[in-house]
């Protein structure tokens, strides 16, 4: 039984030290037994990243819904843009989240791509020390016979503003960060999309097809196995140095729109790299003068 095999004494270890180890900083991934021990905290603050469908189908006991459109907005055509300060203030408010909260985040779906969007959205507005990632997420969870519910918690929301946001101002880039750096050298393009697109044999409406010219590819889907569950570190850093990363490097991630950019972006920060996000990614990129090198075939 995978990520729940655990020896009673790290359970012990983990209930012991977790006010501690949040304090000094969020692990990104906790386990199903981490949030077995810890249901029942008083601050903890369980999201379920979906569709209305899929919470109302069955959820984890104590979890709340999030939707995304509550965390993005469509912003010049593009979706899956970051919200304003504002609206990120109402969503967390709404989800009863103040200064105290340890926040876990599950795909809902057979989609992680969502939840590591919101963890970045998260980070974005600087609150990753206080949040992490169900690893497995529900899939995962079911996969382990573990119970699930249709019952809704009761929900007391904060003020607005209660949380203080204040936007991040390295983790985001535009293009003229990725132009220039690449052009440079000085960091690690990573193509989150599926390999027809980094190769260019598929561009469904993008005048050219390929990739950000010195881009590696690491398909968001690739990091997962069948039940969801992330795979080993070991076996992901791999995936990264085969792309041509090495220790202490930056990583910049990019896809269509930036939400499955979000899975290479965190498990970056994961693996300890300096990791950033182009969140125009390609569909900017495509739109822009011929000096914005595009290439293909690989």
């Amino acid at each position: 039984m995978k990520k729940l095999q655990h020896l009673s004494f790290i359970a012990i270890l983990l209930t012991a030290f977790v006010n501690t180890s949040f304090s000094q900083g969020s692990q990104i991934f906790v386990d199903q037994s981490w949030l077995q021990n810890h249901q029942s905290d008083a601050n903890l603050v369980l999201l379920h990243v979906a569709d209305q469908k899929s919470y109302d189908a069955g959820h984890i006991k104590g979890a709340q819904l999030i939707n995304p459109p509550e965390f993005t907005v469509v912003r010049d055509g593009l979706y899956w843009e970051l919200p304003e300060t504002s609206k990120m203030d109402s969503t967390l408010a709404s989800k009863g989240i103040n200064t105290d909260s340890r926040i876990v985040l599950y795909y809902g779906g057979d989609d992680h791509a969502a939840t590591f969007r919101l963890f970045f959205t998260l980070d974005y507005f600087g609150l990753a020390d206080r949040v992490s990632i169900l690893d497995g997420g529900l899939k995962g969870w079911k996969s382990n016979n573990l119970p699930i519910t249709k019952e809704q918690p009761t929900v007391e929301p904060t003020s607005i503003g209660t949380v203080k946001l204040k936007r991040s101002k390295k983790i985001k880039v535009d293009k003229k960060y990725v132009r220039k750096s690449a052009d440079k050298g000085d960091i690690n393009l990573i193509d989150a999309r599926r390999a027809t697109f980094y190769s260019g044999s598929e561009y469904g409406n993008y005048k050219r097809g390929g990739h950000i010219l010195g881009a590696g590819n690491i398909c968001w889907l690739d990091v997962v196995d069948e039940n969801m569950f992330i795979k080993d570190k070991s076996v992901l850093d791999q995936m990264y140095q085969s792309q041509g990363v090495a220790d202490g490097e930056q990583v910049v991630a990019y896809c269509h729109v930036g939400l499955r950019a979000s899975t290479i972006y965190t498990l970056a920060k994961y693996l300890g790299y300096s990791a950033r996000l182009y969140d125009g990614s390609f569909n900017e990129w495509d739109t822009l003068p011929e000096e914005y090198k595009v290439e293909n075939g690989k």
